[in-house]
């Protein structure tokens, strides 16, 4: 069967595709938003409040300066991103094992990703093919390139620092007798300076372009040691999700049971892709821990043989692994596209019809995919998100009040506050100000448009 390798990782890669084409896609609104507003012009951390490491949304913004922008083009990008991180599964798991594990690998992973909210594109989405790379190149002991690729993860996204737990642990040696840890240094330098070539490179671009201080304002000082703190950010698991999130990793369970494999360290790997789950915990921040995850149910399934004991566990395991996925599939076969809701489309087909390309209106408390879909900007500069750790920050609302006064749009879509969630959250200074200055035209969908009193 694993000889005609090549149709069956055709086949797989095909079935994936079908299903992404098939099943609900998230266009998550920073996915146009951000890369849309750099292709107009704007920079990141200076213009644009972003709490996370620039890698991906400068390759989006590439991608829609050459392509467009869109959600067409936001689902091309993130198909293809998920049919290389398919083959990257497959090369690593073939070079580090067999081409049986190399199937079952892809395979397993192709199922996984999807049941962990992957058709759709966030940090963590890139983070997954650089995490089997980084992984391929500990096994063989490439610590040049591993501090290369680990560098690169750091500037998609800040939790790539909890795969520097395995890294780290590769490069520890215990003693035999006493046990005492000892570091290779040679190969931690090779590591280091891997890093220092791609971080001091990074450091070079901000300071040319002038946002280095603005860079460590947002993604160092506010992205890494206040958000994840603040309050409201904190999102844990109810009991149903965390079991039913917590079911495939089961496998680890026999896992240790068979012999003669050569992956007792994926689970330090698993847990490092999972650490990406705190403080706000969703399925997509899932997506790095998932190729290991699919490397040890291919080689539990590969390697059972005689063993009745894993045999049992695996019928209940795939019975339970069917179930679950029977039950996210129907619930999302073509649902269409997250965001992109009939009331989506309402609005962007009025605002179309009432400015002009690239006019400046204002989003109060709805998505903010609505510039990038009706090809306006935003009235404040810098952009900062509608949410309590941005806006209770001092000087972020009079800032923005004055942006208005001064641009003063003739457009402002908004939605009002709801009792409870992020929805809830009221930025009094700019309710204020729409208060006093506008009034209402017309409300389509529930979202009212707001004109200028005079």
């Amino acid at each position: 069967m694993f000889k005609n390798w090549k149709i069956l990782l055709t086949i797989i890669i095909g079935f994936h595709f079908f299903l992404l084409t098939q099943l609900k896609f998230t266009a998550w609104p920073e996915m146009l938003l951000w890369p849309y507003m750099m292709t107009q012009g704007f920079l990141p951390y200076k213009d644009i409040a972003i709490a996370h490491t620039p890698h991906l949304i400068t390759d989006l913004a590439i991608f829609f300066k050459i392509f467009g922008v869109g959600v067409l083009q936001l689902k091309i990008y993130t198909w293809l991103l998920i049919i290389f991180t398919d083959l990257v599964v497959y090369w690593v798991s073939n070079k580090l094992w067999n081409r049986k594990v190399a199937v079952v690998s892809t395979f397993s992973f192709v199922i996984l990703q999807i049941f962990f909210d992957g058709n759709g594109l966030w940090f963590d989405s890139l983070i997954a093919p650089f995490s089997v790379v980084l992984f391929y190149l500990v096994s063989k002991k490439n610590y040049l390139w591993t501090g290369i690729v680990w560098a690169v993860m750091f500037l998609t996204k800040q939790t790539a620092v909890w795969f520097l737990i395995p890294v780290g642990l590769t490069l520890i040696q215990n003693l035999k007798f006493n046990m005492i840890p000892h570091i290779n240094w040679h190969e931690f330098k090779r590591f280091a300076f891997g890093t220092l070539i791609v971080i001091v490179s990074f450091i070079f671009i901000l300071w040319m372009f002038g946002i280095l201080t603005y860079f460590y304002q947002w993604a160092i000082n506010f992205g890494i040691f206040i958000l994840p703190r603040a309050q409201g950010q904190i999102q844990l698991p109810d009991l149903k999700n965390l079991i039913v999130a917590g079911f495939p990793f089961a496998v680890f369970i026999p896992f240790l049971l068979i012999k003669k494999n050569r992956n007792t360290n994926l689970l330090m790997w698993v847990i490092a892709g999972v650490m990406g789950t705190y403080p706000r915990f969703e399925y997509f921040h899932f997506q790095p821990a998932i190729p290991f995850l699919a490397m040890a149910i291919a080689i539990v399934v590969t390697g059972v043989k005689q063993n009745k004991l894993i045999k049992t566990f695996l019928i209940f395991y795939i019975l339970g692994s069917v179930y679950l996925f029977a039950n996210y599939f129907m619930r999302n076969w073509r649902e269409g596209t997250r965001f992109l809701e009939t009331d989506v489309t309402d609005i962007v087909f009025y605002v179309n019809n009432n400015t002009h390309e690239n006019e400046k209106i204002f989003v109060l408390n709805w998505w903010d995919n609505i510039y990038p879909l009706t090809g306006t900007l935003p009235a404040t500069d810098p952009w900062v998100p509608q949410l309590s750790w941005y806006q209770d920050i001092p000087g972020v609302q009079e800032r923005e009040v004055e942006n208005l006064k001064t641009v003063k749009p003739k457009l402002i879509l908004f939605k009002e506050y709801e009792q409870v969630g992020l929805a809830a959250y009221k930025p009094q200074k700019i309710y204020d100000y729409m208060i006093a200055n506008y009034k209402l035209k017309e409300q389509i969908d529930g979202i009212k448009i707001m004109i200028p009193n005079n």
